[in-house]
């Protein structure tokens, strides 16, 4: 049987195959384009770190999608970066699982199917200065994808903002979060089961606090079996004690569109932000939680008011 004739049999047979059929026959596409490991690329410099081990992207499996170049990125609105970003991450889902779990990596950076940097930390996950930098050396916008067992969101019932639950409430935490362009005092959900922080992106943007810029990218993540997309925006973060101490942080953080949609308000319908353990284990406060007065009290001074 000719190659041409194969083809046109496979086509028909495929319209009636069900979906586990489906997925048997795609993992056997997958392990036929095996391709020789090939060697990773120097990373960006000291920042973001370079790759921590010299690998190549996997042997198993190529990377499928082309980077675009700044003026095509930036012409796509944000949601369809988004979509771009999403349909990339599933597209390549086990050729990211490979590569994250070869090098032990936070996040990949990645140009022309191979992998040109990483880390085992989100701290140093390359952001809008480095993704520029990236695109002047080699034409074009980079990929970068974050390892998912990196940010996690681990909501429990608890007090203070009441959820949607009769006599429910979620703890709260009072921040201050600033820009060169603005300030807003605001009361986030206190939530030590996620890692990072998270904040509704158009209050920020209307609040002047955040504008869109060139080389913004979204990450794709899910939360109580919905997806989200979010931003990282570098913002000043304060907290005070009730002493009077405050300190101030400049931090990451994670600003997610259409919040009014996400899984952020599933719980609570009025939440416009989850602080989670990255500012708080960076500030250090210590922490009342009065469940009688359903009350949160910062009662002592912070890491910046320590002897050193």
């Amino acid at each position: 049987m000719s190659h041409a004739t194969m083809r046109e049999h496979i086509k028909a047979e495929v319209d009636h195959l069900d979906p586990a059929a489906l997925q048997t026959i795609w993992e056997i596409i997958g392990r036929a384009r095996l391709q020789p490991a090939t060697v990773l690329e120097p990373a960006v410099g000291s920042t973001p770190n370079r790759a921590d081990k010299t690998a190549g992207s996997s042997p198993s499996l190529q990377f499928v999608g082309e980077n675009l170049t700044l003026a095509e990125y930036e012409s796509l609105p944000l949601e369809e970066r988004g979509m771009l970003q999403r349909r990339l991450r599933e597209q390549n889902c086990h050729w990211l699982q490979e590569n994250f779990l070869a090098l032990d990596a936070a996040w990949l950076v990645v140009i022309n199917g191979k992998i040109i940097a990483s880390g085992k930390s989100l701290n140093d996950k390359p952001r809008q200065p480095q993704i520029l930098e990236i695109y002047r050396r080699t034409g074009k916008f980079p990929f970068v994808f974050v390892n998912d067992r990196f940010i996690t969101v681990e909501e429990s019932a608890a007090s203070w903002h009441e959820t949607k639950k009769v006599g429910d409430y979620y703890p709260t935490l009072p921040a201050t979060f600033s820009s060169a362009s603005g300030i807003v005092h605001l009361v986030g959900d206190l939530d030590t089961g996620a890692s990072q922080t998270f904040v509704d992106y158009d209050f920020l943007a209307a609040q002047n606090i955040i504008h869109p810029e060139a080389g913004d990218y979204s990450e794709s993540h899910s939360h109580l079996n919905q997806a989200f997309e979010y931003i990282d925006k570098l913002l000043h973060i304060e907290l005070s004690s009730s002493l009077g101490g405050t300190r101030t942080i400049e931090a990451w953080v994670c600003c997610v569109p259409k919040w009014h949609r996400s899984p952020f308000v599933a719980i609570n319908p009025h939440r416009l932000a989850l602080l989670g353990r990255d500012i708080l284990l960076e500030l250090k406060p210590r922490v009342l939680l009065d469940f009688e007065k359903r009350q949160t009290e910062i009662v002592a001074s912070m890491a910046s008011n320590q002897p050193s």
